[in-house]
């Protein structure tokens, strides 16, 4: 079993639909309609995709399906697996982390 597919393996006891894809050669986790709290503590359900490597300058992304209003900072817009996607500024998650530790690091931009 490759790395990222145990790496999806543990993201997928997490959130069951979690869906492994390729952005540039490269794996991306895809987890659709993602529950999670945010905005001081209002739930939010979307699709978050996961980039466990350096994209557009950051050592690691979370891409959102929208921005979260009075959440983050500098949200810019980036195309990925033929999608828009949206990002705040967060930077320096290692891709050292397990993907599960990476998407809770990288969730606490928008808390």
């Amino acid at each position: 079993m490759s790395d990222s597919a145990k790496e999806l393996a543990q993201l997928k006891a997490m959130h069951g639909s979690a869906v492994l894809l390729k952005e540039g050669g490269q794996p991306v986790a895809l987890l659709p309609t993602f529950g999670f709290t945010a905005a001081g503590g209002k739930a939010f359900r979307m699709d978050l995709l996961l980039v466990p490597f350096m994209h557009s300058g950051y050592v690691t992304r979370l891409f959102f399906e929208r921005q979260i209003a009075d959440r983050g900072s500098n949200w810019t817009q980036h195309r990925l697996v033929e999608r828009n996607w949206w990002a705040p500024s967060w930077n320096y998650v290692p891709a050292s982390l397990r993907w599960t530790q990476m998407l809770l690091a990288h969730l606490r931009a928008v808390e």
